[in-house]
């Protein structure tokens, strides 16, 4: 029998959505389970002692939260098979995500958020609000999570009393 690459069977330029995905659904119940009581305040309220996130606080995090959050790299090295320079470039995409959603400051175009696109996308000032209220918009790249379990908090709602 021939022998086939992983990469003849399925090119990695093709798994980007796909880790996208997986990863953005494992970090909503990573996130939304450290909010469970008991595990906010052993380990995750570090994080969230920056109130008004700045860059600094994408990685400000407890080490059992950095367990948690490398968790995502076993399934991805051994479910979907991926060259490890598409690996590489996926993690440094996601660090420089993490550092947009923690910067403060919205990149995106004013109005962003009431596109048809823009409507599914995490954004510095969703994760804003997540860090000036503590509760919802868990996602890291998108917000069909929050969407579909009920934890979206809109950016330009007023917050409940």
């Amino acid at each position: 029998f021939p022998t086939r690459r992983s990469s003849d069977l399925f090119p990695s330029h093709d798994t980007s959505p796909v880790l996208l995905f997986l990863h953005d659904t494992y970090f909503y119940w990573a996130h939304r389970w450290m909010h469970l009581p008991y595990w906010y305040r052993s380990v995750h309220r570090i994080h969230h002692q920056s109130t008004n996130p700045s860059p600094w606080a994408a990685y400000a995090f407890h080490p059992w939260e950095a367990l948690v959050e490398i968790g995502i790299l076993p399934l991805f090295v051994f479910a979907i098979p991926l060259h490890r320079t598409h690996l590489l470039l996926f993690f440094l995409f996601m660090i420089a995500y993490n550092v947009y959603g923690h910067l403060g400051y919205e990149l995106y175009p004013k109005g962003f958020d009431k596109t048809k696109l823009g409507r599914w996308i995490n954004t510095s000032r969703h994760h804003n609000l997540h860090h000036a209220r503590f509760t919802g918009n868990y996602g890291l790249y998108f917000l069909c999570w929050d969407r579909w379990m009920g934890t979206l908090r809109e950016v330009d709602a007023p917050a409940k009393s």
